[in-house]
C-alpha cells in the first residue's frame, strides 16, 4: 500500500515542483489511493516495468522524479496574446522511462489529474510519443 507520507521521502521534485507544490500534494494523493493494479499500470507508466525492485521506490534507480510538464498550446499563443489560452487541464502527463521521469502538467483541480493520469497509465502503455 502506498501512502502519500511515505512517498514523498522517495520521489525527487525538480523543475518548477516541490514537495509542497499543489500539483504534487494532489499526485501524491492520488497515489495513495490507488488500487494495486492501477499502482502496477503507474510502475509500467514510469518505469516501463510493471512492478518496483523489492525494496520498492526507496531503491528504484534513478530515482523517480517528477517535474513540472509545460503546456503543449503555450508555445501557439500569439504575441498579442489573442491566441488559445495555455491550459494544463488540456494536456496527458508523459514519461521517460529509462530515466524514471514523469512530466506533470500543473492541472487545476486533482479530479482532472486523477482522470488524465488514468487515460495515460491506461491507454499509454506501449506508446513511444516524443514529448
Amino acid at each position: 500500500m502506498w501512502k502519500a507520507e511515505t512517498l514523498v521521502d522517495h520521489i525527487k521534485f525538480d523543475h518548477g515542483y516541490t514537495a509542497k507544490s499543489p500539483a504534487i500534494v494532489n499526485l501524491l494523493e492520488i497515489m495513495g489511493e490507488f488500487t494495486p493494479e492501477q499502482q502496477r499500470s503507474f510502475c509500467q507508466f514510469v518505469t516501463g516495468a510493471p512492478r518496483l525492485p523489492p525494496g520498492g521506490l526507496a531503491v528504484l534507480n534513478p530515482k523517480l522524479t517528477i517535474v513540472r510538464k509545460l503546456s503543449s498550446t503555450a508555445a501557439n499563443v500569439s504575441s498579442n496574446g489573442n491566441g488559445p489560452s495555455e491550459s494544463a487541464d488540456d494536456d496527458l502527463p508523459s514519461v521517460m522511462t529509462c530515466a524514471n521521469y514523469l512530466k506533470l502538467p500543473p492541472y487545476s483541480t486533482k479530479e482532472i489529474m486523477y482522470k488524465k493520469l488514468l487515460y495515460a497509465i491506461s491507454e499509454g502503455q506501449g506508446s513511444f510519443d516524443l514529448s
